[in-house]
């Protein structure tokens, strides 16, 4: 990518990001343009393929699913196509929430950062994240508090960024994650970004 491109890229922006305040404050500004710029002029198509994956591998759509830095919820609106009933979202941006609240297909919605997750009273059977795992994000030093988010055997279908991979495939190894699958593929329609698209099982007990 060149180094015009960069600049004017807000996903390349995204990914420079240093802070939690900073990225609120990115995504807050960003919120109401975000759905156009990712997917209609972008062409990302990584959030479709996290909720097909999903879907292949659960078959019960009742199950409580986590989304993961949910963002305005294209994922959610996915999944509540394949036919899942009970979303949970988390996102730290309260601009993006706002638009993933009127899509009306989440069951709860949670202003957080991830690197420190919140509480909730039931644990998930299955989790979904697509493009939180990357730079200027979410590290793989969050991976076991997010695991504690998951009931024994819950499903987690997440895309994680090629350079950090090495260091969340070690830490759900750690955390015995049953990696079912993990494909390197490509998250734009058009371009070499790609990102590995990861599924696991959580230990048994």
């Amino acid at each position: 990518m060149s180094g015009a491109r960069r600049e004017h890229d807000p996903i390349e922006r995204a990914r420079a990001l240093t802070s939690a305040d900073d990225a609120r404050a990115h995504y807050d500004d960003w919120a109401e343009r975000y759905d156009t710029d990712v997917f209609d002029t972008m062409g990302v198509i990584g959030s479709r393929r996290i909720a097909d994956l999903l879907a292949e591998h659960l078959p019960d759509r009742s199950t409580p699913v986590l989304d993961l830095g949910c963002g305005t919820g294209v994922v959610g609106e996915h999944l509540a196509a394949h036919g899942f009933t009970a979303l949970t979202g988390v996102d730290l941006s309260p601009a993006m929430l706002a638009i993933a609240h009127r899509r009306a297909v989440y069951s709860a919605l949670v202003e957080a950062d991830l690197d420190e997750p919140p509480a909730f009273d039931e644990r998930f059977g299955a989790s979904v994240s697509a493009g939180t795992f990357t730079t200027g994000h979410v590290t793989a030093d969050a991976v076991p508090r997010l695991l504690d988010l998951h009931r024994p055997g819950a499903a987690i279908v997440w895309s994680v960024a090629p350079a950090f991979w090495a260091s969340f495939e070690s830490a759900l190894r750690d955390a015995s994650v049953r990696i079912v699958s993990s494909a390197l593929e490509p998250i734009r329609n058009e371009g070499d970004d790609r990102s590995h698209m990861v599924v696991g099982v959580t230990r048994a007990n």
